[in-house]
């Protein structure tokens, strides 16, 4: 009896395992016509991996919409609502676009949710502009790693010149040149920032490589065994593969990564981790420690020397980036910890006002490339 007992609870044990977890939103949501659907759009595949017209809602009746998603793991989601494009998203009663929603996941749950009004693009639809010469890799992947296309900004006066240059990698790549790529209607006009530093004289030359994201964001941008094989694609396969093509000055004194978001923790983890490849780092508001992430007791851990290298720090204040702020806090308390000082191996910026979005780290870009570039 007692051995049945034990082999049932261990069936309970592995069904705990497999079990998945329930999320059921729940919209309630005015001014949605009859030809007309809502869609909901985040970071999971479930979500559409931020296509807005991928997962539509099911109609409950003229004002209540719902969808259910399965998680395999507790995670934290992010999360918008359109009609079918960006051009029509939800906006706050003021018409301002409202940041993400954020809901970490632990177990079975109902998000329930009111929406207003919807943001309507007046005239033509607006078109994507990239400032410069671009050039492209598609469908660069390798393994376990999916592939993606690789967009790479030379610097103006390339094709005439024998110089060879510096280059910045920086993730998320469809949302740092062009607008029509980003979905959000908004890049990080690096381009044009750039552009615009480089014609006052006041930054270095550059090759910016844009190295575009998948479905699997999270996992390659984080402390997991799909972040390892990223790394490792990033500094076996991407990084050789451009200074093969362009006139690249391949040292770790001319090598930078830079992004947002997770794209800001993955960035400070090659800083640390390939120190013998990367000299610098721009962590716009890093996930350093949040929900399930914490890269901040990797580090706390390290028995090796102080590294030489510079990290730049960007945050904001509103929504999402006030949460990401106290994990922030704590890399840095931590990187003091072991010797590093602020102003000489790492930089902080803090606007106190800046949401999570492209259009706020669109702003400070230029601040970054000055700080860290400049003549």
């Amino acid at each position: 009896m007692l051995k049945k007992y034990h082999f049932l609870l261990f069936v309970l044990f592995l069904s705990s395992l497999n079990a998945q977890i329930s999320v059921r939103f729940e919209v309630t949501v005015n001014d949605v016509a009859d030809s007309e659907a809502v869609y909901i759009v985040g970071n999971h595949p479930g979500l559409g991996g931020w296509n807005p017209s991928k997962i539509k809602m099911s109609k409950e009746n003229e004002i209540l919409w719902k969808y259910t998603l399965n998680l395999e793991r507790k995670g934290t989601l992010e999360y918008k609502f359109t009609k079918g494009s960006w051009n029509n998203e939800a906006v706050g009663p003021d018409g301002i676009k409202k940041p993400n929603f954020v809901t970490s996941v632990t177990s079975d749950t109902t998000i329930k949710i009111s929406l207003c009004c919807w943001g309507k693009m007046t005239g033509s639809e607006f078109k994507g502009q990239i400032t410069g010469n671009v050039e492209y890799i598609r469908n660069l992947g390798e393994g376990e790693i999916l592939p993606r296309d690789v967009i790479i900004l030379l610097p103006a006066g390339y094709d005439k010149s024998n110089h060879h240059y510096p280059v910045l990698y920086m993730h998320d790549g469809q949302n740092i040149f062009d607008p029509s790529t980003v979905g959000f209607g908004v890049d990080w006009q690096v381009d044009e920032a750039l552009d615009s530093l480089n014609r006052q004289g006041v930054v270095k030359d550059m090759i910016v490589v844009g190295i575009n994201n998948s479905v699997n964001r999270s996992a390659e941008y984080s402390h997991s065994p799909l972040g390892a094989a990223y790394m490792k694609f990033v500094t076996q396969k991407v990084k050789p593969l451009i200074d093969s093509l362009y006139r690249t000055k391949p040292g770790r004194e001319f090598t930078w990564t830079a992004g947002s978001s997770m794209g800001g923790l993955i960035s400070f983890m090659l800083l640390w981790e390939y120190n013998d490849i990367f000299s610098i780092a721009g962590s716009f508001s890093p996930a350093f420690k949040i929900a399930e992430f914490d890269y901040v007791s990797i580090v706390k851990k390290t028995s090796q020397p102080k590294r030489n290298f510079k990290l730049y720090i960007d945050n904001g204040g509103m929504g999402l980036e006030a949460r990401l702020q106290p994990g922030i806090d704590k890399m840095i308390s931590t990187l003091e910890e072991l010797g590093y000082k602020k102003d000489s191996d790492f930089f902080v910026t803090i606007d106190p006002e800046a949401e999570h979005n492209e259009a706020a780290w669109a702003k400070r870009i230029p601040n970054f490339l000055m700080k860290m570039f400049g003549k």
